[in-house]
């Protein structure tokens, strides 16, 4: 799976430097007033989180995906929004209501979605930078273990509306905010990459904080 990311990013950096090469030249270094695009990696750590009586979740490790757009109202300063999206297996080992004694384990996979806000603060005004960052946003987990029935209707285009038995699943609505560090390298006039690490936290009380690196590819224009 990384093998085919970092295969993908690479075809994409050519495809855009030939594209730069066919552009007019522009002043070099101007970020002050453009708009930026990103396709982004977001790498996510496994890790455990224990609960009472031996009950824990157990999350594996993930390559999730991501774009952004923003702003860059000077050479520093950036505003943007950003949309993620992962599938992360995990195992879950929990404890019966009834009977204290008895401890069920699943496994499977669950989807997390994330918009939110982003500030980025680009510490030089080269063609290399390091910088931090802060966002804040809204993440929607779906655990992908079903919660029983409800009925809905919704439209085909050829058969208009449907109505019929719709299942539920486990999930949860969270607030999301992260702190960062990392680097931006502009490769032509329009394009660079960016790289760096964020620690992330969300309204749960059962989840302590989440571990990310991140690769992002961008274009400015």
């Amino acid at each position: 799976m990384i093998r085919r990311t970092l295969v993908l990013l690479t075809a994409i950096m050519i495809f855009a430097t030939v594209a730069e090469a066919q552009r007019p030249v522009r002043r070099p270094l101007e970020r002050a007033q453009r708009w930026e695009f990103s396709i982004q990696t977001r790498y996510t750590w496994g890790k455990t989180f224990d609960g009472d009586d031996g009950t824990y979740v157990k999350i594996q490790e993930d390559l999730g995906w991501g774009f952004g757009f923003g702003y860059n109202l000077s050479q520093h300063f950036n505003l943007g929004m950003v949309f993620t999206w992962r599938s992360v297996p995990y195992e879950s080992r929990g404890q019966s209501e009834e009977d204290p004694e008895e401890y069920s384990t699943i496994s499977g996979s669950m989807d997390a979605s994330t918009f939110g806000l982003t500030a980025d603060w680009n510490i030089l005004k080269g063609k290399f930078t390091p910088y931090v960052n802060g966002g804040l946003g809204w993440m929607h987990v779906n655990s992908n273990i079903f919660a029983g029935w409800t009925s809905g209707c919704w439209w085909y285009p050829y058969w208009g509306y449907v109505c019929g038995p719709v299942p539920l699943t486990y999930g949860a609505n969270l607030t999301v905010y992260n702190l960062g560090i990392g680097g931006r390298f502009e490769v032509t006039d329009s394009v660079y990459l960016r790289g760096g690490y964020e620690k992330g936290w969300n309204s749960s009380d059962s989840v302590d904080g989440t571990d990310i690196m991140r690769i992002d590819i961008g274009f400015m224009f």
